[in-house]
């Protein structure tokens, strides 16, 4: 009987510290969210990403945080000068595979790799333009593959296609039936447990500038 008490006493501790870290990893998860939901400026991005990498050490396992860390290094690339561009997006091609065995949701790894590799295309088009865009397209169009209504995926590869449109001798505005269907994908999505559930901000934007008719 004795030793019965001892397994219920271990247990019982066992859950309690179990409770504890989920409540810690929550308190961050949701701290780190509203600076990343904030931030506007290459400082802001890189301070959000060291706060995602401060919890993916105490969180080894968990998938999110190193996405999110992953998502502001990408944001951040975009505002930064060609060569330092390119070299963050060359790491974030190195960290993908920790994220992938991680085994985290497939589509919305996908949708970041496809993003940050449109950070070479943007900044260096005359060397990537050529060779990236089709490597950019498979991934978005496997992502809608995994999960036909994402609207993430939906909006950035119209997004894309819309910036590449001029060189192809296209109208870029014939990618706004898309757009508007990711408005609509983003209106009637559900996501909890923070998972990525951003661009609805950037969809509202194309649909009132590029798509205003």
């Amino acid at each position: 009987m004795q030793n019965l008490w001892i397994i219920i006493a271990l247990l019982l501790m066992s859950l309690i510290t179990q409770s504890k870290a989920q409540t810690s990893y929550d308190a961050e998860m949701e701290k780190a969210i509203s600076e990343f939901q904030q931030s506007e400026t290459l400082v802001d991005f890189d301070k959000t990403a060291q706060h995602f990498d401060q919890i993916a050490q105490s969180n080894p396992d968990n998938w999110l945080p190193v996405y999110y860390s992953m998502f502001m290094k990408t944001l951040a690339a975009f505002q930064m000068e060609p060569k330092q561009a390119l070299k963050t997006s060359d790491r974030l091609d190195d960290q993908f595979q920790k994220l992938e065995s991680l085994n985290p949701n497939e589509a919305e790894a996908l949708i970041l790799r496809a993003l940050y590799r449109t950070v070479k295309v943007a900044k260096d088009p005359m060397t990537y333009g050529m060779t990236l865009p089709s490597a950019i397209i498979r991934d978005y169009n496997e992502a809608l593959r995994l999960e036909p209504e994402n609207p993430r995926a939906t909006y950035l590869m119209a997004q894309f296609n819309m910036e590449g449109a001029p060189y192809w001798g296209k109208d870029p505005k014939q990618y706004c039936p898309q757009v508007e269907q990711a408005k609509q994908l983003f209106l009637k999505e559900e996501k909890s447990d923070f998972e990525p559930n951003w661009g609805e901000n950037r969809t509202d934007e194309i649909l009132n500038n590029q798509c205003k008719k």
